[in-house]
């Protein structure tokens, strides 16, 4: 293995295998994981290329601390041009595939090229084959996985695949490993647009570190502190559904595509405490960490009975209920089973039906264009129904497969009042109208809008309180702690940030985020220092935080994104919210175009929105060439 890692290319045209040192230059510009695959999307794919086309490339990354004993780094992402946006796609998901990609000697592994048969990857400690998957076509990525190993006999193989969703070029499909979902953006597709099945890693060496007695010392004193560190309890013990109850109370879920602000009718049966007991039936960690948040859980009666599965995601509960007007809390553990099996994002899944459930209700559609199906609000069998027609691309789930934002294009302009949505991408479950800084991180996120990168947490008001001390240190004004307040630049510049940095690293956000005590960023720069010998501290990481976003915004630029382009659109913002106590609150659009240029400006782009060549050189990037259209 490599100093600094090393990057695998396999063109799937050519069959052709090579591979490429990390130097020293581009660990200390980009860390790792987000950072150069971001620098890797912008040099291989160029202005325009088709998503679902042989240009476009889908990059498996491990982070700088993946496959070591540092905590909570079990993450990866895959990073492509998005076909759902046609901008820049990534998604996220844990479990042990990261790991076991970075002990096999690969950091980044970068496939171009489309092979004219079915294949799927092996990377065996290194040696990388290309292997026939003819007979893997038009599975699930469940039997999927479980075809592999049986090919291989080795259960300690771990493989990231598509369903049919991805198969059948969905443009909302997602990429499951061990239940864990990489959803958003379409990245699914891209797999399935070069034949590619599946990445099966098996891994059998350590991680080679500058110094290794530093790092296991200060990684064990990280992993103790963590494990004993009560904060976290409610993570262990609730995982996902943690978050269910204080959205609902505090009046920030969007229930029924932004209809109702909170006060769910059957939120009770999403209490934490009473899934857990019903459903979970034990812990299934990802690699290397100590919170183990992730539940292995059944379905023991009712109509889903038998229903099982090693981790529900987090992203099933609100958007398949309470956005969709579904109380029925086994029906979402049977649809997130569905979902991962197809291969769907359930974030963009939910909001796309109950968009549709919309329509039906005002007589937008009929159940005639829905292929019969009266989609109501909560009628799981018909969300159930149109799930399958989506991933298999059957009657009215041809069009919706292209996501909401198309679709409703196809019903006329009545159709896209109803869809919300910030550069192509929907958001389920939150609403954004009160939390001004929130609102801002999701229409300036460098992927549409999004939940992981955009809130900005001290407007939540069942976080624990940032005091005012705090927050002026921290941002310059305490207006961070009120939520209706228009002076969040600072604090979505931050938290972007954050959790940028957090992806660098690939460590979970939510160990960071739960306690920056017993996780501190500190820390795990200090684990970078041990792990390569390359100087890192906060504010070189905050640094390398500022040069990978603005390296994003270069490549959404070079495809034409500009200030117009920074807004929420939809039905979240063209009208008051319509309950809770923030009732009538609504976007005050001179406000957010004066929000916006404090965000510009903290960011060093210009009026509209292009990164100055300033603000690249500064960042050490004036190689960077953006030809907005």
């Amino acid at each position: 293995m490599e100093k600094y890692g090393t990057i695998l290319f396999v063109n799937l045209t050519t069959g052709k295998v090579r591979r490429e040192s990390i130097t020293e230059s581009m660990r200390r510009l980009y860390v790792g994981g987000r950072g150069i695959s971001a620098r890797l999307l912008y040099d291989l794919v160029p202005k325009g290329a088709d998503p679902l086309g042989p240009d476009n490339v889908v990059i498996f990354a491990a982070g700088a601390l993946s496959g070591t004993a540092a905590p909570c780094a079990a993450r990866f992402t895959v990073t492509g041009k998005s076909p759902l946006t046609g901008l820049l796609g990534d998604a996220n998901a844990g479990g042990r595939f990261g790991p076991a990609l970075r002990r096999a000697g690969v950091d980044h592994l970068v496939v171009h090229g489309r092979s004219d048969k079915p294949v799927y990857i092996f990377i065996d400690d290194g040696k990388v084959k290309i292997r026939d998957a003819a007979r893997l076509w038009g599975t699930t990525t469940r039997e999927t996985e479980e075809l592999i190993t049986a090919e291989l006999g080795d259960r300690r193989v771990r493989i990231a695949s598509i369903g049919q969703a991805g198969e059948n070029l969905v443009k909302i499909a997602s990429i499951t490993h061990e239940d864990r979902s990489a959803s958003r953006t379409g990245l699914g597709a891209v797999m399935g647009s070069k034949n590619l099945k599946a990445v099966a890693v098996r891994a059998t060496a350590a991680v080679p570190l500058h110094n290794t007695a530093g790092f296991k010392e200060l990684a064990t004193a990280m992993q103790k502190r963590i494990k004993e560190a009560r904060v976290y309890d409610g993570f262990r013990k609730f995982a996902g559904i943690g978050g269910v109850a204080p959205t609902n109370k505090f009046h920030i879920m969007a229930i029924r595509n932004f209809n109702q602000a909170g006060d769910f009718e059957g939120v009770e049966n999403f209490s934490a405490q009473s899934v857990a007991a019903r459903f979970y039936e034990g812990s299934t960690p990802c690699y290397g960490c100590p919170i183990g948040c992730g539940h292995t859980f059944k379905v023991k009666d009712g109509p889903y009975a038998g229903e099982h599965g090693k981790k529900i995601e987090e992203g099933a509960f609100t958007p398949m209920g309470p956005v969709c007007g579904n109380a029925d809390i086994a029906s979402i553990f049977k649809m997130n089973n569905m979902a991962n099996g197809l291969g769907i994002d359930m974030i963009e899944l939910g909001q796309t039906l109950a968009v549709v459930m919309d329509w039906y209700e005002h007589g937008v559609v009929a159940a005639a264009d829905l292929d019969g199906i009266e989609l109501t609000w909560g009628n799981v069998a018909g969300m159930m129904a149109i799930m399958e027609k989506i991933a298999r691309r059957e009657g009215v789930g041809n069009l919706l497969s292209d996501g909401i934002v198309r679709a409703a294009k196809h019903f006329g302009p009545e159709a896209e009042t109803y869809v919300s949505h910030s550069k192509g991408m929907v958001m389920a479950g939150i609403e954004p109208r009160m939390i001004k800084g929130s609102a801002l991180g999701m229409a300036t996120s460098t992927r549409g809008a999004d939940h992981l990168r955009c809130v900005v947490p001290p407007e939540f008001v069942w976080f624990k309180p940032m005091t005012q001390e705090k927050a002026l240190e921290r941002f310059g004004t305490a207006d961070i702690l009120d939520p209706l307040s228009y002076n969040k630049a600072a604090g979505a510049v931050y938290f972007q940030n954050q959790s940028l940095e957090l992806d660098l690293f690939e460590v979970c956000l939510f160990a960071v985020r739960g306690s920056e005590k017993d996780c501190p960023m500190g820390e795990l720069c200090k684990l970078f220092s041990l792990a390569f010998g390359i100087e890192m501290d906060e504010q070189k990481l905050s640094e390398c935080a500022e040069r990978v976003y603005t390296l994003e915004r270069a490549f959404l630029c070079r495809e034409g994104v500009t200030r117009k382009d920074d807004r929420l659109v939809g039905k979240w913002v063209n009208g008051p919210l319509p309950s809770g106590p923030y009732k009538g609150e609504t976007i005050d659009w001179q406000k957010w175009e004066a929000m916006l240029d404090d965000y510009y400006c903290l960011r060093g782009w210009g009026h509209d929105g292009v990164p100055t060549r300033q603000r690249l050189s500064e960042l050490g990037i004036d190689d960077i060439e953006i030809m907005p259209s």
